[in-house]
């Protein structure tokens, strides 16, 4: 009974976020749509507009996540894969999902209203929520089958990984309105951001086995890189750059651990339900 409730609230606090970053960017709410004012707190480590397109795979993984979450609790025993501390993700992930759903709601509103400093330890909740998640599941540290891959650590590997991009983002966006920074310090700035970045990814690809985190770095650095080619090409090219490491690391960390790789676990899992 308790797994199961927490996997309706799971669910149910999905659709909410989802609703209401749907209603948020029409406009109705203040005035604005939080686009309108990530152009408006504008900083050099925000990629092109295109980047945040990903939204829409996050929010379409996070309905994969609490679906198999209610799947998961409402199954009969025996259609489940073995149920372990580690697979039984609903009650493990509990209640650090829930809150971090909860806080990027929140999150919303205050950036609406130009909260700015506030929505940045909104922020930091979301992160340090999806962490505890990723630490609760041993996510990525042992040999899972694939439904455990595709349905519960893909969705968080998205949402932690881009939601550590936006913090950078965030925290560039409230220094930008707090102080009139000289534009060369922002290049500088940004350039360490980038390489701050790029270490924290690589550390989670050979530490974590997490590529799929560093997949979203690499998606917001080439956007940084389309959106600063030909106007700021220091930064572009060492977004560029920092891109092609993380894509390079990735692939041959994916080489290298191939017996693991998901698709092999896919054709494996296809194999035990023929």
């Amino acid at each position: 009974m308790y797994k199961r409730l927490i996997s309706i609230l799971n669910l149910l606090i999905v659709i909410i976020l989802i609703a209401w970053n749907g209603y948020a960017n029409t406009g109705n709410f203040n005035g604005k749509t939080v686009g309108d004012l990530s152009a408006e707190y504008n900083n050099l480590f925000t990629p092109a507009s295109y980047a945040f397109s990903i939204w829409g795979l996050i929010f379409l993984m996070l309905l994969v996540f609490a679906g198999y979450g209610v799947y998961a609790a409402f199954a009969k025993a025996k259609s489940l894969q073995p149920r372990s501390y580690r697979t039984n993700f609903v009650v493990s992930t509990f209640p650090y999902f829930l809150l971090a759903n909860i806080f990027c709601s929140v999150w919303v509103a205050l950036w609406l209203q130009e909260m700015i400093g506030a929505s940045v330890m909104c922020m930091v909740g979301i992160l340090a929520c999806l962490l505890m998640c990723i630490k609760q599941l041993d996510m990525e540290l042992w040999d899972a089958p694939f439904p455990v891959i595709a349905f519960v650590w893909w969705p968080l590997c998205l949402y932690s990984g881009w939601i550590s991009v936006a913090i950078i983002a965030n925290v560039a966006s409230f220094l930008n309105g707090m102080f009139e920074i000289p534009e060369n310090q922002q290049i500088l700035a940004t350039i360490c951001l980038i390489v701050i970045a790029t270490v924290i990814n690589l550390l989670m690809i050979w530490y974590r086995n997490m590529r799929e985190y560093a997949a979203v770095a690499v998606w917001a650095l080439v956007a940084i890189y389309v959106r600063h080619t030909g106007t700021m090409d220091d930064i572009a090219y060492l977004a560029l750059g920092a891109a092609i490491v993380l894509f390079l690391n990735t692939m041959v960390h994916g080489y290298q651990n191939r017996a693991t790789n998901p698709m092999l676990k896919f054709k494996q899992w296809r194999a035990s339900k023929a």
